[in-house]
């Protein structure tokens, strides 16, 4: 059912002020690129498994999609000001990262953020050894 809104319902709103959550993701970019060599070398490994001339144009879609999810938030995080900017490495490692469920030290958040890519990549392999192993 569509209820028609009225100017005077968004008459108190505030805007709220930027900010660093807003656009960086409090990772350090080496975390987001190897998250990104990550899931190509899985593609990659897909590739050479199974890659033949009618595949070609799914690939390259997947490439393509997959670029754009990794690059789009990247330039997204550039365009943050100033204070917006990512933690340098150094702080990183100083501080950490504060999670839903707590915070996680340096070691814990990359261990968190790439056991996806490299889980991902052994499966990959492990797919790889079956198929030319049959």
């Amino acid at each position: 059912m569509n209820m028609p809104l009225h100017q005077t319902a968004f008459a108190d709103a505030t805007a709220l002020p930027r900010t660093r959550g807003a656009h960086v993701f409090d990772l350090h970019p080496a975390l987001h690129i190897g998250v990104f060599a990550g899931f190509f070398a899985y593609l990659g490994i897909m590739w050479a498994a199974f890659g033949e001339k009618g595949l070609v144009i799914p690939f390259a879609i997947f490439g393509v999609f997959l670029a754009a999810a990794f690059i789009v938030p990247g330039w997204w995080a550039r365009v943050a000001p100033g204070e917006g900017r990512a933690p340098s490495f150094a702080d990183f490692v100083e501080h950490g990262l504060p999670t839903g469920s707590g915070h996680l030290g340096a070691g814990g958040a990359t261990v968190q953020v790439m056991i996806m890519p490299v889980m991902l990549m052994i499966w990959g392999l492990i797919v790889a050894v079956i198929r030319f192993s049959v």
